[in-house]
C-alpha cells in the first residue's frame, strides 16, 4: 500500500490548500523603541520623591508644633477662669 492509499478522505469532502494572506500588515513586525522625554522623567522623580517625603515632613512639623505649644503652656500663667474673675471683682 501506498501512502496515498493509506489516506482515506470521506466521500463529499475535499482537502483544499490553504489560501495565501494577501494583506499588507499595518504595523512594522520589529517594536520600534520609544525614547523618552529626560526633562519629563527627571521632573516625574523629582515629584516623587516630594511625595515620598511630605509624609515625614509634616509628621515633624506636628511633632515641633506639640512641643513648643507644650513649652508655651508650662512657661505661661494659667489664665484665671471666668468664676475667678467674678470673684476677683466682687472682692475689689
Amino acid at each position: 500500500m501506498s501512502t496515498e492509499q493509506s489516506e482515506i478522505v470521506p466521500q463529499g469532502e475535499t482537502q483544499t490548500a490553504p489560501a495565501l494572506d494577501i494583506t499588507q500588515q499595518a504595523t512594522t513586525p520589529t517594536p520600534t523603541t520609544r525614547v523618552k522625554n529626560p526633562k519629563r522623567v527627571s521632573a516625574g522623580k523629582m515629584v516623587a520623591e516630594r511625595t515620598r517625603l511630605a509624609p515625614e515632613q509634616q509628621k515633624k512639623a506636628a511633632e515641633a508644633y506639640i512641643a513648643s505649644n507644650k513649652a508655651k503652656a508650662t512657661t505661661a500663667a494659667p489664665e484665671p477662669t471666668r468664676l475667678q474673675k467674678a470673684k476677683a471683682q466682687s472682692a475689689a
